[in-house]
């Protein structure tokens, strides 16, 4: 595996740094349902799902830790 944030199974390692071409695939499998059934509106549909979020969460740099690197971190997040 060529990435070094993930696990072997392809799920995030905790305390691994965010990398972008980690989010070009889904961090698990992602079981599909009728529209009539979706939660629409919220940020996850699920427990296994909100778990999958707080890994993915756990990866992403902060504003503060951008600034350090010498980068710009989003400013819609600061309104």
């Amino acid at each position: 595996m060529g990435d070094s944030s993930l696990s072997r199974n392809g799920e995030p390692v905790p305390g691994k740094d965010y990398e972008p071409d980690a989010d070009r695939t889904p961090s698990g499998p992602m079981p599909t349902r009728p529209v009539e059934e979706a939660r629409n509106g919220s940020m996850v549909q699920d427990l296994d799902d909100l778990k999958r979020l707080g890994a993915d969460m756990e990866r992403v740099k902060t504003g503060q830790e951008l600034k350090e690197e010498g980068l710009v971190p989003d400013p819609a997040q600061d309104e």
